[in-house]
């Protein structure tokens, strides 16, 4: 939030994108030196992140009809896509623990998404029309299904790619995707020290990312998807502390929830 302030929601989104490129290409150097796999291969990662790079031109265009918390709340309900797809087409075993851990991690985070609209990036963008609300569901809509394939095709895709070689492809696709759409609806990104906040939160969030797939190897795509967005509890408290946003009981007994979940879901892999 606070490096957000005075950019939209597609010039944050460049600047992430961009500063998690970075992060991407030191841990690929550091790991493989830039070496990649066939072009097979190479091509899926590429394409998942094309696929999820466009799911975030959705997310930013729905805030241009829905207010952010709503949009913020929908964002999260990708997890059942993969969850579903993890179980259905990688038959991945289902138990009454796992499937407790699933339940309050995606009730947790839910809730804890719903934040007020003052703590978003963009929180003016938002509209009450029915005829655009109805735009803005549709929107969310087909970004839950992109992100949500997306999230599961990570999965596969590490069968002949390792965690950082994935990790960068995605990024090269999905800083091309925030490049373009910034070029097309602008507008231009100032040069700033604001700005260079803006690329340290995507050097953060990519390093984050190669963490994400080193994890992904070794576990259900079903139990790492759910137990990523567990962040949202760190993003809750750590606003509480700092930018001294209300920490209701509602919002306390959901961090707890999402806790429980993720713990729920360590055990359900053994």
């Amino acid at each position: 939030m606070p490096a957000g302030r005075g950019f939209g929601a597609f010039q944050l989104n460049a600047l992430i994108r961009a500063g998690s490129l970075a992060a991407a290409a030191v841990a690929l150097v550091f790991a493989h030196r830039l070496v990649f796999p066939a072009t097979s291969y190479l091509l899926a990662g590429l394409g998942i992140g094309l696929l999820t790079g466009a799911g975030s031109m959705l997310y930013c265009f729905g805030l241009d009809y829905l207010p952010v918390s709503l949009v913020v709340t929908l964002s999260n309900l990708y997890i059942v896509i993969t969850i579903v797809l993890g179980i259905v087409a990688l038959h991945e075993p289902v138990t009454v623990l796992k499937i407790v851990g699933l339940t309050c991690t995606v009730a947790g985070v839910l809730v804890l998404g719903h934040s007020p609209a003052r703590q978003a990036a963009n929180p003016e963008a938002s509209s009450t029309s029915t005829p655009l609300q109805g735009r803005g569901f549709a929107i969310m809509g087909i970004y839950i299904v992109m992100i949500g394939v997306g999230a599961f095709l990570e999965k596969p895709a590490l069968k002949g790619l390792a965690a950082t070689q994935l990790n960068a492809l995605m990024g090269i696709a999905m800083t091309a995707v925030a490049g373009i759409a910034l070029a097309v609806r602008g507008p231009r990104l100032p040069m700033t020290k604001r700005t260079l906040g803006g690329l340290g939160v995507g050097v953060m969030i990519g390093t984050a990312s190669v963490f994400y797939f080193l994890g992904l190897r070794g576990l259900p795509v079903s139990v790492a998807a759910a137990a990523s967005n567990s962040s949202v509890v760190v993003t809750v408290v750590l606003s509480a502390i700092f930018l001294h946003q209300p920490l209701s009981r509602a919002r306390g007994a959901a961090i707890a929830l999402t806790l429980l979940g993720a713990t729920l879901l360590g055990l359900s892999t053994g």
